[in-house]
């Protein structure tokens, strides 16, 4: 490479640095003469397609840590008119090693948030589709409060989003599937397992509400759900798994468990009833291209019948060794 191109590389790299640090300090000044809300607000009209409002004071902080802390915090649709936002942030705190991002060119960040809402539902200008918003076919309704704790390290932006860890929980309420039909996907996942026909489809007049609770831990950008908890009119439904928050994948071992009153209202027969209560079957639910995917989980299947073989064996050993000592 020839000395006159180092030269303009070296102008460009120059320039470049030079644009990004007065940036930096025209942020600075500028917060410092208007205050951060206003800015903030600003920079989120310019840069995304939501409006970014902070109704109490803030702070912030710029080196050896880039620090911003924040309370009642509201996420609005630009596009919504007359929307009060449909995510609102009781206390935010965001914090970046500011002295490793200069010196060392690599991202440290940490991320608080005390008290999240979430409203969801269609054609509601105080709400939004989650399932837009989260990027994926879901389409939900209903109403999200949490809290959630993540801190992440990696070389570059790009590589952030595959190592955050921490801490979620959350709670649903007022939930409804405007396209799937839960109880459908249950039976004919069990339909698959003992060979049967397909179920009809639930009638319509069969609410399919919904509530969820669940809380876990975030490893590498993967959500751990170890309780995850659901109920719907008449059901309950309880599991474990995990969702990929890289890539949206979720995989989650389930069990439903049916009232007396979902056998009439399904017309479900003695034997399937069975299998969704006094022995309920593990399912599998997954989501291939954003869609929900239920399917019997062969993998627990068969290790409950291993446990529940190796138990029956235990307990006529045990019989056995007790009448042998009997008749000693």
């Amino acid at each position: 490479m020839n000395t006159s191109v180092m030269k303009m590389l070296g102008k460009a790299l120059f320039v470049l640095t030079s644009f990004f640090f007065l940036c930096v300090l025209l942020f600075i000044v500028s917060s410092k003469l208007f205050g951060v809300r206003p800015i903030i607000l600003w920079a989120s009209k310019i840069f995304t397609e939501y409006e970014i409002l902070i109704h109490e004071e803030a702070s912030i902080n710029y080196f050896p840590y880039l620090e911003f802390d924040a309370k009642n915090v509201v996420l609005k649709d630009s596009d919504r008119i007359g929307s009060d936002g449909f995510i609102k942030v009781n206390h935010l705190e965001f914090q970046i090693n500011t002295k490793k991002l200069i010196t060392q060119q690599s991202v440290t960040i940490k991320i608080s948030i005390d008290g999240f809402d979430v409203v969801s539902k269609l054609n509601d200008v105080n709400s939004t589709d989650l399932g837009t918003f989260l990027s994926t076919n879901f389409d939900i309704e209903g109403h999200i409060v949490g809290n959630l704790e993540i801190g992440a390290s990696a070389e570059s932006w790009s590589e952030l989003n595959k190592n955050l860890n921490g801490t979620l929980e959350f709670s649903l309420d007022n939930g409804l599937w405007k396209e799937n039909d839960i109880f459908y996907m249950l039976r004919r996942a069990r339909a698959i397992y003992k060979r049967d026909e397909d179920p009809e489809y639930t009638n319509k007049n069969i609410k399919q509400e919904f509530s969820i609770q669940a809380s876990g831990n975030i490893i590498d950008s993967v959500y751990v759900n170890d309780e995850f908890k659901m109920k719907m009119p008449y059901s309950n439904i309880n599991g474990s798994g995990t969702i990929n928050f890289s890539s949206m994948a979720i995989d989650y071992s389930i069990q439903a468990i049916f009232d007396d009153e979902l056998k009439s209202a399904l017309k479900m027969t003695h034997e399937e009833f069975l299998d969704f209560s006094e022995k309920p079957l593990p399912i599998r639910v997954r989501n291939q291209s954003g869609s929900l995917e239920l399917r019997p989980d062969i993998e627990k299947i068969f290790r409950n019948d291993v446990e529940d073989t190796l138990n029956k064996q235990e307990e006529r050993l045990k019989e056995s060794i007790r009448k042998n000592l009997i008749y000693q």
